[in-house]
């Protein structure tokens, strides 16, 4: 465990030396929904990355307020004009699984591991078009097959009246971790708005409807961003 701790300092090391530019941030959520899933309640998400050229590594977690689930994303994008390239490491425990970190086998293990791909448009036509698919770690059908979970989504910003908007619609092609054929699973409407606090500060705050049809569930989440 330490050499593999070891190898990825070693690894990561000139990237955040010589990063251009360091990011951190939190969202505070009322629930976790991704991908029209809900993965948690009320939970605490923070971001910590660096960028360098067209390419960003970050942190991204997630940790209910009540529970032990808790989830670690490990990202490495490269962006080139409108398409974005982006492998996920994607770590998951809960309190019924708690699953250990440097454990990479394929049916034990807390890790998935993701390659997407996003292409938006044009700035005058901003249509995303996004695939993503598991190609390692727990990620099994019934059968004991490997499921190459997949998910594609189209989204569109907008805005109105000083609001920041989108829409999507995002389904899973066939049988995966979102559903067990080819399904729409996630139709989703969000607003986010700079609530000012004083002349010098305001606080980024939002609200998303999810509609998941797959599963037969609707949901509403409030955000607040520092």
């Amino acid at each position: 465990m330490r050499k593999r701790l070891l190898s990825l300092l070693l690894l990561l090391y000139p990237f955040i030396m010589q990063a251009q530019d360091v990011f951190i941030n939190a969202d505070f959520v009322s629930s976790y929904l991704w991908r029209g899933m809900k993965c948690g309640n009320a939970s605490v998400q923070p971001t910590l990355g660096v960028t360098m050229g067209g390419f960003t590594l970050s942190a991204w977690g997630s940790t209910e307020f009540r529970n032990e689930n808790n989830e670690i994303d490990l990202t490495l994008e490269y962006e080139y004009k409108g398409l974005n390239l982006i492998l996920n490491n994607v770590f998951t425990q809960t309190e019924d699984e708690p699953f250990k970190y440097f454990n990479y086998q394929a049916h034990s293990t807390g890790h998935t591991f993701e390659l997407g791909a996003e292409y938006t448009f044009s700035e005058r036509f901003p249509l995303t078009a996004a695939w993503y698919t598991v190609f390692a770690g727990n990620d099994y059908r019934e059968n004991d097959k490997r499921a190459w979970s997949s998910y594609c989504e189209l989204s569109y910003p907008f805005h109105v009246k000083g609001i920041d908007m989108s829409v999507e619609a995002g389904f899973s092609p066939w049988e995966g971790m979102y559903t067990d054929k080819f399904n729409v699973v996630n139709i989703g409407v969000s607003a986010t708005k700079e609530l000012k606090i004083t002349d010098s500060f305001s606080l980024p705050v939002s609200g998303k409807f999810i509609v998941n049809p797959y599963e037969n569930q609707v949901y509403f989440v409030f955000g607040i961003s520092l």
